[in-house]
């Protein structure tokens, strides 16, 4: 009994989200931004020797171009990657409003004193005691591609919730994919 009705619960689910189709890019990437904005950290994924390694980072409010900014010391090993190969994939996922934004770009290190300074805040004094002049740099992060994921906005294209609503930056310009 429990199961027929979780099935036909499911179907409804299926159907309200199939309810409208995803033809605007710029209403792929709002529903980007909601979903960062309202996270507070994400992971991190790059390109290791032994295949994709990934983190969780505290990375900085984006920014109106969703750009992500993220502070860190040189030697980690993710700089270490990012140095190798600038790739990389930031996820950021919330559970309880069945939505997920998936980003693809590429990693900048920055290590100039006004961005250091910019960028840092003081409870990174538990890690960098000695501050923003002293082992730390920031990876600026730039996506080129956008996968959303949102129940609630009913960004799910089809086949229904096997792949997410998707946008591509060309020339500055979203897209949808």
């Amino acid at each position: 009994m429990i199961d027929r009705v979780v099935r036909l619960l499911a179907l409804r689910v299926r159907r309200w989200g199939q309810d409208r189709h995803v033809d605007d890019a710029e209403r792929v990437v709002r529903a980007a931004r909601r979903i960062i904005r309202k996270k507070k950290y994400c992971a991190l994924a790059t390109l290791g020797d032994d295949g994709v390694d990934a983190r969780v980072l505290q990375p900085f409010p984006i920014e109106d171009d969703l750009v992500v900014w993220m502070g860190t010391s040189p030697a980690s090993r993710k700089v270490q990657q990012l140095r190798r190969d600038p790739r990389a994939t930031l996820v950021y996922e919330d559970d309880r409003g069945g939505r997920c934004a998936t980003l693809v770009g590429h990693v900048e290190i920055v290590d100039d004193e006004a961005s250091r300074h910019r960028w840092f805040r003081p409870s990174f004094f538990a890690f960098f005691p000695e501050g923003p002049d002293v082992d730390y740099v920031l990876l600026r992060f730039v996506p080129m591609r956008i996968e959303v994921w949102d129940l609630g906005s009913r960004l799910v294209p089809p086949p229904f919730g096997l792949r997410g609503a998707t946008v591509v930056r060309t020339g500055g310009v979203w897209r949808l994919l």
